[in-house]
């Protein structure tokens, strides 16, 4: 039905509506917005094609940031004992940051390490600050670890420098 028609059907319903018992009048107020909504939607026009929607990363991007990932992971890998017990371990990009509360036994010594692949620098803190003193890691694969006891509770956060970009991996190990 074309849209002009839903206009003069509309009207049509909702005056016999009106014209009835109170009954039919209330199920009228609640028919008549839908209708409108009904009429307002139509199959005619495909759906958007969602594939051809921009992506936020261009394929070159994704690239790089694969390839920095595995550069990160692979120096990471290359300093970490693999007997060591790991608790977590994970690969962000610098500007979502590592932003973890990992569940550890208070007075066990754990290690940090941490490696940043790209450029710029960024900031690990680690919360309480009395665990440990905020430590800057460039982003040049350089490997940055920090051993530390644990109290009761312990938040991991990294925050980029404002030139920073790459991928940060990162392992927290029982020591």
């Amino acid at each position: 039905m074309p849209h002009q028609q839903y206009g003069s059907w509309i009207k049509k319903v909702s005056g016999d509506l009106l014209m009835r018992p109170a009954s039919n009048w209330l199920l009228g107020t609640v028919l008549v917005p839908v209708l409108c909504l009904a009429a307002c939607t139509s199959n005619e026009d495909p759906a958007p094609d969602r594939s051809a929607a921009p992506s936020h990363q261009s394929s070159a991007g994704r690239l790089a940031e694969k390839q920095l990932t595995e550069q990160a992971q692979l120096a990471l890998d290359s300093v970490t004992n693999q007997d060591e017990s790991m608790v977590e371990s994970g690969v962000e990009r610098v500007s979502d940051g590592i932003h973890t509360q990992p569940d550890l036994s208070a007075g066990h010594a754990y290690k940090l390490t941490v490696v940043c692949a790209g450029k710029g620098t960024l900031e690990i803190t680690l919360t309480p600050r009395n665990t440990a003193a905020r430590k800057a890691v460039s982003c040049d694969r350089s490997v940055v670890s920090e051993r530390f006891t644990a109290g009761k509770q312990l938040r991991i956060d990294t925050q980029g420098k404002p030139e920073a970009s790459g991928m940060v991996a990162w392992r927290l190990d029982s020591a």
